[in-house]
């Protein structure tokens, strides 16, 4: 009996039943469906750039360039393999050149922005001491400029530069567990590929912080990111305003959070609204199963040191 089977007859005929259901369901709004698709997903690093308390809206692109994605996120309780409801989804990301809302003095065009690995970027080769048989960063070198102050998993960043909030928001996924994001294709950085962060909280409130609507509070029962297929990726970054980015561009395969924190479980469905056309717009969809009721430990890179505590 393969390892489906077994999941499967071990639920019994209602498990199977609702996760049948659940997948064509799936399939219907456009997310990939798989057998696994009730599977709790794996923890990934907060990084150093979360901002709490930010804007609860859809659209979070506040003109930023870039080619238009819209990010649909399927969210599951991954005990029961049914939609997760009025759960708060915060999402946040860098712009087409590495820059994050918040911390936008921190420059990647020489090397030393967002990630914090230090060093110039070697534009057409890998980073410095990139060693193929371990992606990212080289083992406890975080170059010259040392890690981000409780970067990787722990929630606290570097003292913000700037009060903007570009590419971030809040949103509450509906009854159906579906939550959507209006926002730009993600560029990257020194030390990382393309990707969104996001969080799924629950237990909060909403409430006011300066000035504007937000979620307060709440229990994070997940930390994740999401990740785009390589060959799309590495296409539109060939075209601007991305091109103008000049440091070299680190790959899925060079990704230390990619292939220390099973990336390629996050990687979305994306899709052109016009084949061939990013300009017209993207859909990058993706299933999240969570527990609710996890706290879940700060992840850490394989192989690695532990992450500083979350707060």
């Amino acid at each position: 009996m393969n390892e489906l089977s077994r999941r499967l007859f071990v639920r019994g005929a209602v498990g199977l039943a609702t996760t049948l259901q659940l997948q064509r369901a799936a399939w219907a709004l456009g997310f990939a469906s798989a057998p696994d698709v009730c599977k709790l997903e794996a923890e990934q690093e907060v990084g150093p750039y979360y901002v709490a308390n930010e804007m609860i809206r859809r659209d979070i692109r506040e003109n930023k360039g870039g080619f238009p994605l819209a990010l649909d996120l399927l969210v599951l309780d991954s005990r029961t393999c049914k939609p997760l409801p009025y759960a708060a989804i915060d999402v946040w990301h860098c712009d087409a050149l590495g820059l994050y809302a918040g911390y936008t003095k921190n420059n990647p065009m020489d090397g030393d922005g967002p990630g914090g690995f230090g060093g110039p970027g070697v534009p057409g080769g890998p980073p410095p001491g990139f060693d193929p048989s371990h992606p990212g960063p080289p083992p406890g070198d975080h170059g010259p400029g040392g890690p981000p102050p409780n970067g990787m998993g722990g929630m606290q960043g570097p003292p913000a530069t700037d009060k903007l909030t570009f590419l971030r928001g809040i949103q509450f996924t509906d009854a159906e567990g579906r939550v959507s994001f209006q926002t730009v294709f993600p560029g990257f950085y020194q030390g990382r590929t393309n990707h969104v962060h996001f969080k799924v909280r629950l237990g909060g409130h909403t409430g006011l912080a300066d000035s504007h609507r937000t979620y307060l509070v709440g229990h994070t029962s997940h930390v994740g990111q999401v990740f785009f297929p390589e060959e799309v990726s590495l296409d539109l970054m060939k075209q601007e305003p991305y091109a103008s980015h000049k440091i070299h561009r680190t790959t899925i395969a060079e990704d230390g959070v990619y292939n220390g924190q099973h990336g390629d479980t996050s990687v979305s469905t994306l899709k052109f609204l016009e084949a061939g056309k990013p300009q017209s717009g993207m859909q990058a969809h993706m299933v999240v199963a969570v527990d609710p009721t996890a706290t879940p430990a700060p992840a850490r890179r394989e192989g690695g040191p532990p992450p500083p505590t979350q707060g």
